[in-house]
């Protein structure tokens, strides 16, 4: 199979798999400028925001005194401003509609799920969606609705991981809040320093990418050290009913996981491993003073048959990369430096009885 034919099937089978969320009460465009109050977040002024109605955001340029009142959580950007987020009053201050322009900075999910910081115009951001990005003060917020939330709550995930891999080789995020009400969802973490593989992986030379696909592979096989006899759960053991690799494992009128898995010769029979399910470079950071990666966005995290990890690479699922790229490289050149190093650690199966298997949902 040529280099053109292989690029191909891949597009084919991210067109099949990928299922664009729809908003949560609508299926039209849903432009920037409206996105915001929808979503929950409002301006109180040009230093305090107020998101869900509930919790105040705000910036000054002092410390915050710990006897705030209702203060759940401070910090300190890399600007020198401090922030905090504490309980709303009741009733809530009076705010106006987040308009573009706005601090915070609204961040727009990129193709591959990523988070790219924007100034664009409602054109080039009206697009439909099921969640809402902004970042301030090195921290990303987040909201969305609850009806495509693809497992366990973001949040969990993060602090589960923190204690169960204290030893870990990559960094996480930090929660700084979250709730979760009337449908939706709202996460604010710290943003992780460095920037997304998407942005730094063709400036890299190929020792460097190495590197770091080296450091991708130990990252999975060190999340792949937390088991679970449940298919498919997210961390918690929470059902996973849109979660990714129920949506890959399953095909028209066979939705028993399990006997999937035995047809595809996947192990079922021992326990099963966590995987990040959306490790694409625009999830993962690259920090190249420490050499180092982080990694974000966990709400896709589940439990799957642990030669489920390296077909991920190895199709190259929602892990091509947009053009332009150097002469030579191919669209997927990150997930298959990630499949090779994950080869040396002893993976097999490059995915193509599940290809051929898959394919025939196209038909």
């Amino acid at each position: 199979m040529t280099p053109l034919e292989q690029y191909l099937n891949t597009l084919d089978l991210l067109r099949f798999l990928k299922q664009e969320p729809r908003h949560f009460n609508t299926t039209d465009h849903v432009p920037v400028k409206q996105r915001a109050p929808m979503f929950g977040l409002t301006s109180i002024d040009d230093d305090s925001w107020l998101i869900g109605d509930r919790v105040v955001l705000a910036r000054s340029g002092q410390p915050w005194p710990s006897h705030t009142p209702g203060l759940i959580s401070t910090w300190t950007s890399s600007d020198g401003n401090h922030y905090a987020i504490s309980d709303a009053p009741v009733p809530p201050p009076t705010s106006r509609p987040w308009a573009p322009g706005d601090s915070p900075v609204l961040a727009h999910l990129a193709a591959g799920g990523g988070i790219s910081i924007s100034t664009g115009d409602d054109a080039d951001l009206a697009q439909v969606t099921s969640k809402c990005v902004y970042y301030i003060g090195d921290a990303f917020i987040k909201m969305h609705h609850t009806i495509h939330c693809d497992s366990t709550d973001e949040h969990v995930a993060i602090n589960e991981l923190r204690q169960r891999l204290p030893n870990r080789t990559f960094a996480l995020p930090t929660v700084l809040y979250q709730a979760r009400y009337d449908d939706r969802y709202f996460l604010v973490t710290s943003k992780v320093p460095g920037e997304t593989a998407e942005r730094l992986w063709w400036s890299l030379d190929d020792a460097v990418k190495n590197h770091y696909a080296e450091l991708i592979a130990q990252a999975c096989i060190e999340v792949a050290t937390l088991t679970s006899n449940d298919l498919g759960t997210g961390i918690d053991g929470s059902a996973a009913e849109n979660g990714r690799f129920r949506k890959s494992l399953t095909r028209k009128d066979m939705s028993d996981m399990h006997a999937n898995c035995r047809m595809l010769n996947l192990d079922v029979e021992s326990s099963f491993c966590l995987f990040h399910e959306d490790l694409g470079p625009t999830n993962v950071i690259i920090n190249p003073q420490s050499r180092a990666i982080g990694i974000i966005d966990w709400q896709a995290a589940d439990y799957v048959p642990r030669e489920w990890i390296g077909i991920a690479f190895a199709r190259a699922l929602a892990m091509v990369q947009d053009p332009p790229f150097p002469e030579g490289y191919e669209s997927n050149d990150y997930a298959k430096r990630v499949w090779e190093a994950l080869q040396r650690r002893g993976f097999g199966d490059d995915g193509s009885a599940w290809l051929s298997w898959k394919r025939l949902d196209w038909q």
